[in-house]
């Protein structure tokens, strides 16, 4: 019988990542999930309630440190990581004026520099196996920016670049590299944003208020209308773990792929009119509040 292969799952105790772990148990894998500090005791209890044979670990991907202890101890204890799922991410909704040099930085952390540093980690262990496969979550966010969004993209764009370069340098160890780019899905993801340190986006006086509370209702709208769900993008997350040789990037749900289209046969300057003629309320934006 074949040794089942060990796949590193994070962010695994909501969303797509705890969807995952419903595809991925079972004799082909051993899976290891991980879950932040202020979650892995529920996330436990809700592991061994549903019987889930299942490795779990904290971790908190911008803390560099436990990375590091959590890939040594998984290679001490297993052998090492096979497939390598960076999921864990976060959002923040702040227009570039108003979002801090802090919280920059943690949206950074958590969606480009911890992913990186662990792909760094279990990249000696796939190059001596010459075999591996890096899966890193992106977003339509990482093809396309929005408003009021553009950290959470800036986070996005350079986990695009990095994986792009890394599919290169991989290829002649026989380490594969996919990004898979989920659009709106149907959850509550929306109402877990963060919003920058002082910002209030029902406040009128502010005058980006247009901007975050037409884009808020805009994605709610987006978000709970959508036939898409975590259930279905784990499904092709999954799918993309069993391809002998998977593209670099893939769409995770049918939004993605409308707009990675959409993006090639457009002139990109009239791409850029219509998303922007397209946004919601946007006659508004930038002025005055009106009274309604």
């Amino acid at each position: 019988m074949t040794d089942p292969r060990n796949v590193l799952i994070t962010g695994c105790s909501s969303g797509i990542g705890k969807r995952l772990l419903d595809e991925f148990c079972g004799d082909k894998f051993r899976v290891i999930a991980t879950a932040r500090e202020s979650k892995f005791e529920a996330f436990q209890s809700e592991l061994r309630a549903r019987n889930r044979d299942v490795i779990p670990y904290k971790l908190d991907v911008t803390d560099l440190e436990n990375g590091t202890q959590v890939i040594r101890d998984i290679e001490a204890n297993y052998g090492g990581v096979d497939i390598l799922i960076n999921n864990a991410g976060i959002s923040y909704r702040t227009v570039v004026e108003e979002m801090s040099e802090p919280d920059e930085a943690i949206q950074m952390a958590t969606n480009y520099i911890g992913p990186m540093h662990l792909i760094r980690m279990v990249l000696p262990g796939m190059r001596r196996k010459k075999s591996g496969h890096i899966i890193n979550i992106s977003s339509v966010g990482g093809m396309m920016a929005m408003p009021t969004m553009s950290a959470y993209s800036a986070s996005k764009f350079a986990l695009e670049g990095a994986s792009e370069s890394l599919w290169y340098e991989m290829r002649p160890f026989g380490i594969k590299v996919t990004l898979v780019r989920p659009g709106f899905i149907n959850s509550n993801a929306f109402r877990h944003v963060k919003y920058g340190k002082g910002i209030d986006p029902e406040d009128k006086k502010d005058v980006y208020y247009h901007h975050y509370h037409n884009m808020a209702d805009f994605i709610e709208k987006l978000m709970t209308r959508t036939s898409c769900t975590p259930e279905s993008a784990a499904k092709m997350i999954y799918k993309v773990s069993l391809m002998k040789n998977p593209p670099l990037r893939v769409a995770g749900t049918p939004d993605a792929l409308f707009f990675s289209y959409l993006r090639r046969i457009l002139p990109r300057r009239f791409y850029h009119w219509l998303l922007y003629r397209s946004l919601p309320g946007i006659n508004s934006w930038g002025k005055e509040d009106m009274d309604e």
